[in-house]
C-alpha cells in the first residue's frame, strides 16, 4: 500500500485497454499482417487481453491465438507496424468518462501523465484522435525509456517530466503489468473495472472516482 498525500498532485494512467479501447483498429492491422502468412483474422475480444505488452509481446501471443508459429513474430511484426502506423484511430473509443473526468482533474489542479508500451509517435496520435491530446501534459511510450514497463524507470520518466513524486501520484491502468510497475516505482495504483481481472487491487468504475484522491488522507 501507498500513502498518497491530502493533496493528490498528478494522475498517471495507460493507454491501451486503460483510457481507450484500441482493440478494434489493433485487430483490424494484426489481421492485416496475419493475413500475408495465411493466419488469422483476429477479433478485438482475442486483442483486449494481450495488449499491454508492447507490440512485439502483442504479435506473439496474437499469432499464436490463431495457432501460427511464433517463430513468424518479426515478420508479422514488420507487417502490423506498418497497417497499424497507416490507421491507428479509426474505430479507436474512449473508455467511460475519460474526457470529463481528465478535464476535472485538471481543473483541481492535478496534473496528467501518460505511460505505456505503445511507441510515443503513435500514442500522441491516438491521443489527438480521440480528443484527450490537450488534456495531458506529459507521454512516455516504450520508445522514450531503456525498457517499458514493468521497469519501473518506465513510469517515474513521466513523473520527472511532471515535476511531482511518486508520493504526489496515482497510476491507473487495466493490466497486471500495470500493478507490477505502479508497485515497484513505490506509486499508489488504481485499477479500471474494464481491464483484466487483477488480485489485491483497488478497482475503480470511472475515471471520475480518482477525485476522491484530491482530498484523501487515508492509506490506499
Amino acid at each position: 500500500m501507498t500513502n498518497v498525500p491530502p493533496r493528490l498532485r498528478a494522475a498517471v494512467f495507460d493507454l491501451d485497454g486503460t483510457l481507450v479501447d484500441s482493440a478494434p483498429d489493433i485487430a483490424r492491422a494484426l489481421g492485416t499482417a496475419l493475413a500475408q502468412h495465411s493466419l488469422g483474422p483476429i477479433r478485438a475480444d482475442q486483442v483486449r487481453p494481450i495488449l499491454g505488452g508492447g507490440a512485439r509481446a502483442l504479435v506473439g501471443e496474437a499469432i499464436a491465438a490463431v495457432g501460427g508459429d511464433r517463430a513468424l513474430t518479426d515478420a508479422v511484426l514488420s507487417a502490423y507496424t506498418t497497417a497499424y502506423t497507416a490507421e491507428p484511430v479509426v474505430d479507436t473509443t474512449v473508455h467511460a468518462d475519460a474526457r470529463t473526468a481528465l478535464q476535472r482533474l485538471r481543473d483541481n489542479g492535478i496534473r496528467i501523465g501518460v505511460c505505456t508500451n505503445k511507441r510515443t509517435d503513435l500514442t500522441r496520435e491516438v491521443l489527438a484522435g480521440t480528443g484527450l491530446a490537450e488534456l495531458v501534459d506529459a507521454v512516455a511510450g516504450i520508445d522514450s525509456v531503456p525498457a517499458g514497463k514493468p521497469d519501473p524507470v518506465h513510469l517515474t520518466t513521466v513523473l520527472n517530466a511532471l515535476g511531482v513524486s511518486a508520493a504526489e501520484t496515482v497510476y491507473v491502468g487495466d493490466a497486471e503489468v500495470d500493478a507490477l510497475t505502479a508497485r515497484r516505482a513505490g506509486v499508489a495504483y488504481r485499477h479500471v473495472a474494464w481491464g483484466n481481472a487483477v488480485d489485491h487491487c483497488t478497482v475503480i468504475e470511472r475515471f471520475s472516482d480518482l477525485l476522491t484522491l484530491a482530498t484523501e488522507t487515508t492509506r490506499i
